[in-house]
């Protein structure tokens, strides 16, 4: 017994005992149940008997939640990854979308701080639920799932396979963030945290905490429980980036040595430090009532909210002009791409410091009720969700009151990319900047949603058909969006920044801590504070109209859509000799009314400005099935088959019938455009842009396959390997239409097909051996690895078709991966987790003097993070972690038309460490 405990816990041995069900008992697999009948994490450590019952093993902490997890993972009608809270108000990661980049094949984006920009399986399109209902954030269609602090989530769950009775609306399947209630406890519970996070780079300090309270009680009209759960969480970060230009110019007889013409480089550097003040407050509510033994009646309310105050900095250095030099040239060996050069007389380095303010309050409130007797299942619910996001902008643009000589670096030799050093120009001294202009924007969006569901389950005992199930429901979704910018230029007046009405300009805080490639630390800007205090002195000195800027109504729209859903699935199961199989089949049909209502800015001969009124409508029905079968080989190994059919609506931004026009370009004194504007650079650069909506786009579908293979050797050990394939058609993609005159009008078309396909193989398990030190069995692993190859038809040409060419689908790595080290006892837990995703497409580039729509790629990278906590007394626990230990910078390049390449960004994203303490009682 222990040679095959020796071996099963072994990840050489997987596939060997995994082929041996003769040697444990050929019994059934688990009745399923929902992830709500799952393991409660809140629940007293249970006893575990492993390894036969000759050793008992405590399953706490770490150990409880991958039990937890695993048991969803096993027990569920589909294919569902998820990640336990492994105590109360303590996710692995401080935010729930760090915390889901540990599933595998789960991929996000990094900056700001934090993780956003979730995928599954490489698709954004998601469905995201709050305990089953849906939720969302002002006009989209999904909620920011960043915007769930640690302390208010118990679980994610992450659907990768759907069925018939969940919520339609995302391709890439589902993520469910499951909250606490009280009967999740057994009676009176206390708990709640505080630590304070340190960023390197910003070198700022937040504090974060939680408090969460609940009980439950006998009384003469039933049991009763009552949960209130309150959540902050703060973040001060500073990412720093080096940037050159993706237009790639070329040396000719005027502006080089004889020669060295025909030389490449890119046309301009960049340097852009975003700081940012952001913190969410959230709070949930439930109470729970059962007056029954068979009856329960719920109510619950969440709050979430967002606060950024954001102060950004931005530096563009031209590397071109009206008498441009270039000298001390160098290039890379054995090609005509520059590599480093003195630049003189090109036009003057300008930017802007901005103050950002956003804002956002989430509302849902709802309730319903379980009615359950003997075989029969019934429940309804009802929610309401009211959502806002404010976003107010103000910069102050500036620009060098002279042309510097700078010496500039295309590939440094740390990290690559762009540096420079300015020749007798001190950029802390503020005389040497002037004015260059006001920009202002607000931007407010909304959402509101009444929905209402009612559901019947009925078991039968025995025979082919285990359960039916049937359901209707019911969303009535309004959405707006309101947009008001204006922007004054007062460059040619050559104004001193420091003449501004209450300007304080200083050498703000510096980026780029982690080296010292980039010596441009340190430059006089308008401090962020300074803009705010002084907006209406700084309105009239500008001369625009006082307060906010109006609304611009062809960039506002009001949308309706009503969505009626009923389903029916069925779960079955038989017996094929000692192997048990059971699945599930089931049909949804959706069908969905929109209307959307805006206006249109028709400029007419002469200059009048009108804007008519524009409504479209649309109406369709949609049928998903859902066909699903589990293989229970033995009560430890099984295999699921899965098809479903999915599809996504198109956003209501995208859905609009307006056409707008943005401002008029603006060409600073010296631009070589001023003098010839008919070359093609000039021509493409002095299109005016502007934007419509296309109310004819269709829903993305797709047809979705999956097999995965499941062993569970342990109650918190297992090893899986899934296959996946997805066939979609119509995602969206921007064009520009250019057939008018001097116009460039942006629009969104439905694409081709796409076709994403992969592997899956996760590992967890601990040291339970027989024979060694208790200590040693402390000792954990989780593994996962990912391949997606994901190509389509995913280039569209400026009219608005798309071409036949395969390309890579962007935000996909073709290889993903985490490897977690665990170590846990009752007294001290530690945990040290690598997060790596290789090289991937961010977006396709298509510039005026390149024909071909490059894509611009992120580099591979890795990121590492620690935590640990020690339990010094019961129930006081201290808490210690560090996010992104390495300080490893995010890099991008694009390649242009000759095939070679320049680093287009490296951005170095923060360091935070963080320190607190937890309690529970």
């Amino acid at each position: 017994m222990k040679m095959k405990a020796l071996l099963c816990a072994s990840v050489s041995a997987v596939i060997g005992c995994a082929a041996a069900p003769a040697a444990v008992a050929q019994e059934a697999p688990q009745p399923q149940t929902s992830s709500a009948d799952a393991i409660n994490p809140a629940a007293p450590p249970p006893a575990v008997q492993e390894n036969g019952g000759e050793e008992a093993i405590v399953v706490t902490g770490l150990r409880r939640s991958l039990a937890s997890a695993q048991a969803i993972k096993r027990n569920s009608d589909g294919i569902v990854d998820a990640i336990v809270a492994e105590d109360i108000g303590k996710l692995p990661d401080t935010f729930a979308s760090s915390a889901l980049q540990r599933v595998a094949g789960v991929n996000v984006t990094r900056g700001g701080g934090e993780s956003a920009g979730v995928t599954v399986r490489g698709l954004p399109d998601l469905t995201t639920t709050y305990n089953g209902r849906q939720i969302f954030t002002a006009e989209g269609r999904y909620v920011a799932i960043q915007d769930f602090p640690a302390g208010t989530v118990a679980a994610l769950e992450v659907f990768k396979s759907g069925l018939a009775n969940q919520i339609e609306g995302g391709i890439a399947g589902a993520i469910n963030v499951r909250g606490r209630r009280p009967f999740d406890f057994n009676g009176f519970e206390l708990s709640g945290s505080l630590n304070g996070v340190l960023s390197q780079q910003s070198k700022g300090t937040t504090w974060n905490g939680n408090l969460l309270i609940s009980d439950r009680w006998n009384t003469g009209i039933g049991e009763m429980g009552l949960l209130v759960n309150a959540s902050y969480v703060g973040i001060n970060f500073l990412d720093s980036t080096r940037e050159q230009s993706l237009v790639i110019a070329t040396t000719n007889a005027s502006n080089a040595p004889a020669g060295q013409t025909g030389l490449r480089y890119p046309d301009a550097q960049g340097n852009f430090l975003g700081y940012g003040d952001r913190w969410r407050p959230s709070a949930n509510a439930a109470f729970q009532w059962k007056p029954t033994p068979e009856l329960e009646i719920y109510a619950d309310g969440l709050f979430q909210g967002f606060r950024s105050r954001d102060y950004n900095r931005w530096m563009f250095i031209p590397i071109f002009g009206d008498g441009m030099q270039l000298s001390n040239i160098t290039t890379r060996p054995g090609s005509n791409q520059i590599a480093s050069m003195t630049v003189t007389g090109a036009a003057r380095p300008d930017g802007y410091t901005g103050s950002f303010n956003g804002h956002t309050d989430t509302y849902q409130a709802g309730g319903g009720a379980i009615w359950t007797r003997d075989r029969l299942r019934v429940s309804a619910d009802l929610a309401y969700t009211d959502s806002q996001y404010t976003a107010n902008n103000v910069n102050i643009d500036y620009a060098a009151a002279s042309s510097p000589v700078r010496n500039v670096q295309f590939e440094a030799p740390i990290d690559g990319g762009p540096t420079q050093r300015f020749v007798n120009f001190d950029l802390t001294n503020p005389a040497n900047f002037i004015s260059r202009g006001l920009w202002q924007e607000l931007l407010v969006v909304n959402g509101k949603d009444w929905q209402g569901r009612a559901d019947i389950s009925y078991d039968f005992d025995g025979g082919l058909l285990k359960r039916v199930d049937v359901g209707i429901r019911y969303s009535d979704r309004k959405a707006g969006r309101d947009l008001g910018n204006l922007y004054i230029n007062n460059e040619g007046a050559r104004v001193p920044l420091t003449a501004l009405p209450g300007a304080v300009v200083q050498a703000t805080r510096p980026g780029f801590v982690y080296n010292d490639v980039q010596p441009n630390v340190f430059y006089a800007a308008t401090t962020r504070d300074s803009i705010r205090d002084n907006l209406p002195a700084l309105r009239s000195f500008f001369g625009v109209p006082a307060g906010i800027p109006p609304f611009n109504p062809a960039e506002n729209f009001r949308a309706n859509e009503k969505s009626y859903a009923a389903y029916a699935q069925m779960k079955y199961g038989f017996n094929l000799g000692q192997t048990v199989v059971d699945g599930v089949v089931g049909l949804r049909a959706v069908k969905t009314k929109t209307q959307i209502d805006g206006f249109s800015r028709i400029e007419a001969t002469g200059g009048a400005v009108t804007y008519p009124a524009v409504s479209a409508e649309n109406e369709y029905t949609d049928y998903l099935p859902n066909v699903s079968a589990r293989i229970g080989f033995t009560n430890q190994l099984q295999l699921r088959l899965a098809f479903t059919q999915t599809r996504t609506r198109p956003n209501f931004f995208d859905l609009r019938p307006n056409t707008s026009l943005g401002q008029p370009v603006i060409l600073a004194p010296g631009d070589p455009c001023l003098v010839d504007a008919t070359t093609p650079e000039c021509v493409e650069r002095l299109r005016r842009g502007g934007s419509a909506g296309n109310p004819n786009l269709k829903p993305l579908t797709s047809n979705n396959y999956d097999a995965s293979l499941e062993w569970y050797f342990s109650r918190a050990g297992s090893f899986t390997a899934a296959l996946f394939r997805h066939d979609a058609e119509g995602f969206l993609a921007t064009v520009d239409d250019r057939s008018q005159p001097g116009l460039r009008i942006a629009s969104p078309i439905n694409l081709g097909k796409t076709r994403l396909q992969g592997a899956e193989v996760t590992f967890t398990s601990f040291l339970d051996i027989d024979g060694l030190p208790e200590w040693a069995k402390g000792f954990g692993i989780q593994a996962n690895g990912t391949f997606i190859d994901a190509k389509g038809d995913l280039i569209p040409s400026f009219a608005g078709t798309y071409g036949n060419r395969q390309q890579d689908f962007p935000g996909v790595s073709k290889w993903s991966g985490n490897l977690v080290a665990l170590y846990e006892k009752p007294q001290f837990s530690a945990r040290v987790a690598y997060n790596y995703r290789s090289k991937f497409v961010s977006f396709y580039s298509l510039e005026a003097l390149d024909p071909i729509a490059h894509p611009v790629i992120e580099k591979s990278r890795g990121q590492l993070d620690l935590s640990a906590t020690m339990t010094p007394v019961q129930n006081i626990t201290i808490a210690f972690d560090v996010v992104n230990v390495l300080g490893n910078p995010l890099q991008r390049y694009r390649q242009y038309d000759t095939g070679d390449s320049y680093t287009r960004q490296v951005l170095y994203l923060e360091r935070a460490y963080s320190l607190g303490v937890r309690f529970r009682f």
